[in-house]
């Protein structure tokens, strides 16, 4: 089971499922899919800062700036 949860504790798999879950969930026109995103970019954050993948890092920060404008401008 070790080498399935690998060296990041099960997060990179929180996070890939987060985004995953986002993708879908916008497509069906879903508010709260950014909400998830936002979650699943703080989980990149920690796994890409474990590896010490400070590009990886900015990136989510952005993405989680951009997902909180994004849910601000969603109309219903």
């Amino acid at each position: 089971m070790e080498h399935i949860i690998g060296n990041y504790y099960g997060i990179d798999w929180i996070a890939m499922t987060g985004s995953l879950l986002f993708v879908y969930l916008i497509g069906n026109k879903k508010r709260y899919a950014f909400i998830i995103y936002i979650a699943a970019n703080i989980a990149w954050i920690i796994v890409n800062y474990m590896a010490q993948i400070w590009p990886g890092v900015i990136v989510c920060i952005i993405l989680i700036a951009l997902n909180i404008r994004a849910y601000l401008k969603w109309e219903k």
